[in-house]
């Protein structure tokens, strides 16, 4: 065995023990957040609150999903706006069945023109200026919200200080395993490593799932204007604000997101999407999120000493720790499909290695059936022909 190997095996091993630690902190982490607390009080007066949603396309629980947003238990207006770009978008006869189901619900439907290469962007610069309320809540086309959602979140948001507010997704209904894979993402891996961040170096971003921004807040900003290129739009959003000087809040409040039907390949490259995303975003502190892959960096050691006892052990090991781990979290999670997917759960974990490496070598992703160019600075180039923004 050569001093190279040696030393190797020597590195990968101190972060197989560092990913463990980091690990079990961030499990505390989350069971300190998720800690039972008093909600502030509804402002009074009440303000008037704007659900925007930029949409294209939808599936076959899009309806369900929106009309969760026209059954809000909520004191005070609420107005929904959805906006997409083309008129015959797959949108447009759902948008129509709410109104007709709910006719006491202040709906619009709004048709954007792109002005960037950001197509989601593009459509939430139009709704905010569009919409009346006071407080403005983005989320994305797959959520689902309980009755007291505005409730809930609406004092929180309200609170002196506070710029923006962002929910983290539990996702529900996973049926394919490409589904089964982002759901024990989103609560297994991402949850954790969020929770991680709020109680150590503090969160300067937001999420797509639910970002909610004060329209004074947002007008500061001159809206979605500076990054209508940029990938990331939701962590542009939360940084902005936080240049601000105010604070973005994450509530222990899981927003339930349905998973789309997709293969495990689909899956995959949404992953890499997401790394490669965080990657430019985040520049060097996105390091750090290498030491919470345990399980990608024992198998890394068998791979490296595929012959030696302690290797697979150490395997083993991890792969104990990390399951029992993941149980305990699963009392604050309450994931649905648990009892059918935890086995899945170190395929998910070998996935996130690789997909953290692949963030380093490559700048191509995929995003909404089309094919971009990720720059340096976050900005999208797109490949797709025909693409105006390209």
């Amino acid at each position: 065995m050569t001093i190279f190997w040696v030393v190797l095996t020597a590195i990968v091993s101190i972060i197989t023990v560092v990913s463990l630690i980091t690990l079990l902190l961030s499990h505390c982490a989350t069971t300190r957040h998720f800690r039972p607390s008093a909600t502030p009080s509804m402002p009074d007066p009440v303000p008037r609150v704007s659900i925007l949603k930029p949409v294209e396309g939808a599936g076959e629980e899009t309806y369900e999903a929106f009309a969760s947003f026209c059954r809000l238990d909520y004191p005070g207006q609420v107005e929904i706006l959805v906006g997409t770009i083309r008129r015959d978008d797959a949108i447009v006869p759902i948008v129509e069945r709410l109104r007709q189901n709910y006719p006491g619900q202040d709906i619009r439907l709004l048709f954007v023109e792109p002005r960037g290469a950001n197509r989601k962007a593009s459509i939430m610069e139009v709704l905010w200026r569009e919409a009346k309320g006071d407080c403005l809540f983005f989320s994305d086309a797959d959520v689902v919200v309980s009755p007291d959602y505005l409730q809930r979140l609406v004092p929180l948001l309200t609170q002196p200080g506070v710029g923006c507010l962002t929910c983290l997704p539990r996702g529900i209904d996973a049926r394919t395993l490409g589904d089964k894979l982002i759901a024990l993402h989103y609560d297994f891996n991402y949850l954790p490593q969020w929770m991680l961040a709020i109680h150590t170096t503090g969160i300067k971003w937001a999420i797509g799932h639910t970002m909610a921004v004060r329209k004074d807040v947002l007008r500061r900003l001159d809206g979605f204007k500076g990054w209508l290129n940029h990938l990331a739009d939701d962590y542009e959003l939360g940084y902005r604000v936080a240049q601000l000087g105010l604070k973005v809040m994450v509530p222990p409040y899981l927003i339930d997101c349905y998973m789309p039907r997709e293969s495990i390949w689909a899956a995959f490259r949404r992953l890499q999407r997401w790394k490669r995303t965080m990657r430019r975003a985040r520049g060097a502190a996105f390091l750090g999120s290498s030491l919470t892959y345990p399980v990608f960096w024992s198998a890394l050691l068998v791979v490296l000493q595929p012959f030696a006892w302690w290797s697979w052990a150490a395997l083993g090991c991890t792969l104990t720790i990390r399951l029992l781990l993941a149980n305990w979290l699963q009392s604050h999670v309450r994931l649905p499909a648990w009892k059918e997917s935890w086995r899945l759960l170190p395929m998910v974990d070998l996935i996130e290695g690789v997909t953290f490496v692949g963030a380093y070598t490559g700048n191509t992703i995929y995003w909404a059936g089309r094919r971009y160019v990720l720059a340096p600075d976050g900005t999208l180039t797109s490949l797709t022909k025909g693409s105006k923004h390209g």
